[in-house]
């Protein structure tokens, strides 16, 4: 029977005060009935006299007609099941309730009325989409994890929620879709076999089609309905959902963000800061400082440094004085060229508008860094630069030790006590309190350009034999931190070896690092690394592995130490992971490991910014991994521990994160490398992320045939891809020498610059509603870039490590005329996985590079050798000089199969018996793989080493598509089983010059009939 719709609760009928909302509560269940549902209409009854709000209770669809849904300002469906609405018009009223602004509130059996056949729109509205296809077995004490500590619904929970309850599985992860407000930790209960993983949002809520959805997967037993925590929560969301208290619910649905492009002309950019008048002001590795200015959109070089760029050297540290507006000092840490010492060097500079005052530099203090010039250049330099409270000053300082040199130390912690061996020992630096590499350093800056050192660092000033500058010690590469401006703790990434499994007795897989630091101490490298695993003293000489050190106690033995033989206790990391998946962390996945510490958020509700991130992530970390192209949410308990590591904007391509900061607007700023390890990429960019929530802005994209050249220069734009992300039409503006004037209203205009010099041609789009999006194309009139071909080794070219392999680089650049060999510079690098370890740059145009000089990596690693050619040419007459870039990757000619760089219809299997323990399966008709770069020139052969129980199909080696030029057909033999491998019989590769992907291609008349673990390729 459908009750009075102006029904009134106990509370409000004696008082006589009117109700704050007005709420209907549907119970009707068309297929399985829950016993709560009784248990659920009385706590709603008892809440409605609580808190003031009209309550009527109805199991009778024909409430669900437009004018009676119109008295309500939510609508409860309480344990609804099946098809609870008997006609069209009836599911018509619920979405027209819903895209009039009405509130939904979903529990339970809501969530998998299994109606999404015949009314789809449900399951999308209230789920995002999800299906639950299966529960816990049974109702099971488990424990929901509470990430968003703001919400009504979840302010007052506990961060983590014991409660006993029928854990519902869903099909796919709504996140992103949906705001997630707490989620099911599946490791305190059984989950069934639909299990989730890491990830299993359980409540969640949304604004959607104009109305506002809350729902929760619990409550599914009778006790529930008491349970004081649970009824807060679904009360809490009630009172949102009928617009009873506020709450924002957009922090994990990523259609509310808008990555915004600043600049996209980069260079190998490092790091960045922002002002509070809102210039970005951002690095390049070969010393530029440049500010993107919000005013004008485009982006200036304030100055640029002299520096040497060995290995990972340049300009790599930056960072803005926190007084900046009225000092304007802003602090880089860089190598300079003309140091007669291999330092790398902190200093100060003062900033005069957009221009570097040079003259201005305040040497703060020299950093210990070896050059090409005294031992081959070993990376591992660091050099972020980040402000704390108090105006104290971190610097991150890499252990300056070459990882790759010897083979002797590949994968483990370099420990070199032999004599004359020093420049291989970790324990000289990271080890040594009496050194500065391999630390976190603390100062806080004078006004005159020193530094004093701070209460609180790791050794009190006048303490022998070390460094009061050091505030941690223990790292490898501490590449990227943050200090959290309210608590002064320093998120921290380190750096691991490029080893995998398994651990031996020299010591752990390679491990990466996050690390809290509350207080000064010791972080374990070269001794302890990861969850405080271990290393031990290794011979080469002799072999000899010592014992472990103790990382509760550990000593520095090394007879290349300086400093305390006695070191302070190694501290454990919050987060520590390698190659493979994690099991403490498997929300990072696996792959490349390069992980960074990014800010911290603090929530500013005075800001008046309506781009701000939501309170949500106040005291989120946002993490990244340079490696894996992604960001993540971290949250940590009160205790400090970590809660939850949550994916942010997914939905978004991250292309190796180099640097993020928040700026004054609560916005976030990103810095992206690019595609390549080496640099040099047209892909690099910065950018600016937005909680824009309906805001948002037209992307713009500009093109030019030509972006330098020798005058007069005609150059043709376009704006082809630029677009409005609500539909908009646009209307074009540019502005074709940056002088604020634009120039053309047309979608493809042309310009031809008659003049010498440098110029920002910038494209505005603009929609309906006035707001515009802007591209910025630097252009070089009277000059051109010079082209630098490798002529060979040819791109992809197959070698053997130890090969000698000559190469010839050409440079053209017509303003120059002949170039001068001695100005062109080739660096090998050793390509491991998705990253490359450079070293010494060689000047010239010819010459021979040993592939086995780089020292060696474990048995099976996926690796390359790589040359980077450079030149940058001359400029002048008011020109800039431009830069050209050359690139050769050399494969090995025995390449694992599942170190593929595309695949169709395959999967990747463990198994003990195979290369580095895993194979290529799973393979039917028409299936591939894919390797990019490579080049089958002076190729003679290829053969496979597979198996199969079965000896029917065929391997075809294709050239550029999986249908292109066949170059070898091979047939698959019967091995024996799946576990016993044969090389095949070589077969003759068709010649084929230059560089291509090659395929290979899999035919089959069934379905999983071979696996493949290796292809060989044989010069004649």
């Amino acid at each position: 029977m459908l009750l009075a719709l102006t029904a009134l609760p106990a509370g409000a009928a004696t008082t006589g005060k009117a109700p704050a909302f007005n709420v209907l509560l549907f119970t009707r269940a068309a297929g399985y009935v829950h016993a709560s549902i009784p248990a659920g209409i009385q706590m709603f009854e008892e809440e409605a006299a609580e808190n003031n709000f009209s309550l009527v209770e109805t199991a009778d669809p024909a409430v669900f007609d437009d004018a009676k849904l119109k008295e309500f300002d939510a609508v409860v469906m309480l344990q609804n099941s099946g098809m609870v609405w008997d006609t069209d018009a009836q599911r018509e009223a619920m979405r027209t309730y819903v895209q009039g602004g009405g509130g939904v509130v979903a529990l339970h059996n809501t969530l998998d009325m299994g109606v999404e056949q015949e009314f789809p729109w449900w399951d999308e509205v209230i789920n995002g989409g999800a299906h639950m296809p299966a529960h816990s077995p049974g109702v099971l004490k488990g424990t929901a994890k509470v990430a968003d500590r703001v919400h009504p619904s979840t302010e007052g929970l506990p961060e983590r929620w014991e409660r006993p309850e029928e854990w519902y599985n869903f099909d796919a992860n709504p996140r992103g879709d949906v705001h997630v407000l707490v989620t099911a930790d599946e490791t305190t209960y059984d989950p069934g076999g639909s299990a989730m993983g890491a990830d299993h949002p359980i409540s969640w809520c949304r604004n959607t089609e104009g109305g506002r959805v809350w729902a929760t997967a619990m409550g599914h037993d009778v006790p529930a309905y008491t349970e004081a925590a649970f009824r807060d929560h679904v009360i809490g969301g009630l009172r949102w959902a009928a617009g009873d208290k506020p709450g924002d619910c957009g922090g994990t649905v990523w259609s509310g963000y808008e990555k915004v492009t600043l600049d996209d002309n980069t260079a190998d950019p490092m790091e960045l800061d922002v002002a509070k008048d809102g210039r970005v002001f951002y690095i390049q590795r070969s010393g530029e400082v440049n500010v993107f200015d919000p005013a004008t959109h485009a982006t200036t070089t304030a100055g640029k440094l002299d520096v040497y760029g060995g290995g990972e050297d340049g300009l790599v540290g930056m960072e803005l004085d926190p007084d900046f507006t009225k000092n304007h000092w802003i602090y880089l840490y860089y190598a300079p060229a003309g140091a007669t010492q291999d330092v790398n060097r902190l200093s100060r500079f003062t900033v005069k508008g957009n221009t570097l005052d040079l003259t201005s530099e305040k040497t703060l203090i020299d950093v210990p860094a070896y050059r090409d010039r005294t031992f081959p250049e070993p990376g591992h330099t660091g050099g972020a630069v980040e402000f704390g409270p108090g105006r104290t000053l971190y610097l991150g300082v890499g252990d300056d030790t070459p990882p790759n040199l010897d083979p002797h130390w590949q994968g483990y912690a370099p420990l070199d006590w032999r004599e004359g061996k020093e420049m291989l020992d970790a324990a000289r630096t990271a080890g040594n309190t009496d050194d500065l590499r391999g630390k976190i350093l603390r100062i806080r800056p004078t006004d005159a350009g020193g530094y004093t050192i701070p209460k609180g660092n790791l050794f009190a000033r006048g303490t022998a034999d070390t460094r009061p500058e050091i505030y941690a010690m223990g790292f490898r590469n501490p590449f990227r931190f943050t200090v959290d401006p309210k608590t002064g703790y320093v998120h921290a990434s380190d750096y691991g070896p490029d080893r995998g499994l398994p651990t031996t007795d020299r010591g752990p897989e390679g491990l990466v690092e996050y690390n809290v630091i509350k207080k000064a101490g010791n972080f374990g490298w070269p001794f302890c690394h990861g969850n405080n695993q271990a290393y031990a003293p290794y011979n080469p000489d002799t072999e000899e592995v010592g014992p472990k050190f103790d990382c509760a106690k550990p000593v520095n033995a090394s007879p290349n130490n300086t400093g305390l033989r006695e070191l302070p206790p190694v501290q454990q990391p919050e987060i520590w992971y390698g190659y493979g998946a994690s099991p403490e962390f498997p929300e990072v996945g696996s792959g490349g490991s390069a992980p960074m510490s990014g800010p911290v958020y603090h929530y500013d509700s005075e800001n008046p910014s309506t781009t701000k991130f939501p309170a949500y992530f106040e005291g989120a970390s946002f993490f990244y991994e340079w490696a894996r192209d992604y960001v993540k949410e971290v949250r940590f308990d009160k205790s400090h521990k970590v809660l939850k590591i949550n994916d942010f904007l997914s939905s978004q391509k991250f292309n190796k994160p180099m640097d993020m900061t928040f700026g004054p607007d609560g916005s976030l700023y990103v810095l992206e490398w690019g595609s390549s390890f080496g640099g040099g990429n047209n892909d690099s960019g910065l950018y600016r992320i937005d909680y824009a929530q309906g805001q948002r802005v037209p992307v713009a994209r500009a093109t030019a045939s030509v972006t330098d050249g020798p005058v007069p220069l005609k150059v043709d734009f376009s704006a082809e891809g630029s677009a409005d992300p609500d539909g908009d039409a646009l209307d074009y503006a540019w502005d074709f020498d940056g002088d604020g004037t634009y120039d053309s209203t047309e979608p493809a205009p042309s310009r031809t610059y008659t003049v010498k010099g440098d110029y920002t041609a910038q494209l505005k789009v603009t929609d309906s509603s006035g707001r515009s999006g802007y591209a910025n194309i630097p252009v070089t009139a009277g000059n051109t870039a010079p082209e630098v071909t490798i002529d060979f080794p040819v791109n992809g070219g197959l070698i053997e490590f130890g090969d000698r392999i000559p190469y010839k680089v050409t440079v053209t650049d017509p303003e120059d005329g002949p170039v001068d060999c001695a100005e062109v510079t080739v660096n090998p690098a050793l390509g491991h996985d998705d990253h490359e370890h450079p070293t010494t740059d060689i000047p010239g145009c010819e010459g021979t590079v040993d592939t086995g000089d780089l020292g060696g990596h474990p048995e099976g690693a996926d690796l390359t050798y790589v040359l980077n050619a450079k030149y940058t040419d001359k400029g002048g007459d008011g020109v800039s000089a431009l830069t050209g870039y050359g690139r050769s990757v050399l494969q090995p000619r025995h390449k694992q199969a599942e170190y593929h760089d595309a695949q169709s219809g395959t999967r990747i299997i463990s198994q003990e018996g195979a290369e580095n323990g895993k194979r290529i399966g799973d393979i039917s008709d028409g299936d591939w793989v894919a390797f990019d770069p490579m080049s089958v020139e002076g190729i003679a052969t290829v053969s496979y080493t597979l198996s199969s129980p079965n000896g029917v199909g065929a391997v075809e080696l294709r050239a550029d598509a999986p249908d292109g030029t066949l170059l070898a057909t091979t047939p698959v033999p019967d091995t024996g089983g799946w576990d016993t491998y044969r090389a095949t019989p070589p077969v003759p590769v068709q010649p084929l010059t230059g560089t291509h992907k090659l395929y290979l291609v899999f035919t089959s008349p069934q379905d999983n009939s071979f696996d493949v673990d290796a292809v060989d390729f044989a010069t004649g």
